[in-house]
């Protein structure tokens, strides 16, 4: 009977202890879950907060800057070729060419705003041998071949003045403030006037050689078949009508039918298609 009771209470104690490790076991698996699942959470929390971050840093790392052709400031191939080519255009048409530049001497802008530099003077030769008139030796060769061209069609395209000194353009300039000094103007009214029909010296595109006056210096110019031939044929071979009767308040000067000025033959083409006086062919309004 003793070793059967010694037996039960050996039973009973290992019972308990079962239970206990068993309730042990249970308490370390329910905390193992509950500390995996907010671990999960937490890392789940993270994952959403880091993508989040990483889609902000590559929207800012792959921003693309505007780019402005030319300047090396961005990688041009990044915008497309349409933009690209408006940019420069727009670029190009906004700049001011001078008269010394190589590549774009006949776009420069010749005013009182823009004028030559000092003692510019052209090398010059002869558009049409039986005539004295004398242009930019760069622009003869289109002259000639306009001229036999309009010759062709009957037209007789002489040009009346070419190429003018400083000194032959400053006398024009002086004689034309003087005349109106005479009618009564002041002498700051008459300049103002004077500078609406003549440039002063230095600012005259007659002074660069790359101007003709055509003919006649002469509104009844408008009027003959010369002028309608120009108008229609003039831009094939690099010039425009530089001064039009709509384009008055742009260019500042009065309508000139006879001078025509050299552009080239690709800016004329676009001038002409597009009915733009050079100021706003070259984005100078």
């Amino acid at each position: 009977m003793k070793q059967i009771e010694i037996s039960r209470k050996t039973l009973k104690m290992k019972t308990i202890l079962a239970a206990i490790l068993a309730g042990t076991l249970l308490v370390l698996t329910v905390g193992y879950l509950l500390t995996k699942d907010k671990s999960a959470q937490r890392n789940k929390t993270l994952g959403v907060t880091e993508a989040v971050t990483g889609e902000n840093s590559e929207e800012e790392s792959t921003e693309i800057p505007e780019i402005i052709p030319g300047t090396g400031n961005g990688d041009e191939e990044s915008t497309s070729e349409t933009t690209s080519s408006e940019a420069t255009t727009a670029r190009a048409r906004a700049k001011i060419i001078p008269i010394t530049s190589e590549k774009e001497w006949f776009l420069a802008i010749i005013s009182e705003q823009y004028p030559l530099p000092d003692k510019y003077t052209p090398t010059l030769a002869k558009p049409v041998s039986s005539n004295q008139t004398e242009l930019d030796a760069r622009i003869v060769n289109d002259y000639k071949n306009m001229y036999e061209a309009a010759k062709a069609a009957d037209c007789i395209l002489t040009p009346y003045s070419g190429y003018h000194s400083t000194s032959f353009q400053e006398t024009s300039y002086t004689r034309k403030v003087n005349s109106f000094v005479s009618q009564g103007f002041s002498e700051e009214e008459a300049k103002s006037k004077a500078s609406h029909k003549v440039q002063p010296a230095g600012c005259s595109e007659h002074n660069a050689g790359i101007a003709v006056d055509i003919v006649s210096a002469s509104t009844d110019f408008e009027n003959t078949k010369e002028f309608q031939w120009l108008n229609e044929n003039a831009y094939k071979f690099g010039f425009v009508l530089r001064y039009p009767k709509d384009k008055e308040a742009i260019t500042g000067i009065d309508y000139q039918p006879w001078h025509w000025r050299y552009v080239g033959a690709y800016a004329a083409k676009e001038m002409y298609e597009n009915n733009l006086c050079l100021e706003e062919y070259l984005g100078i309004v």
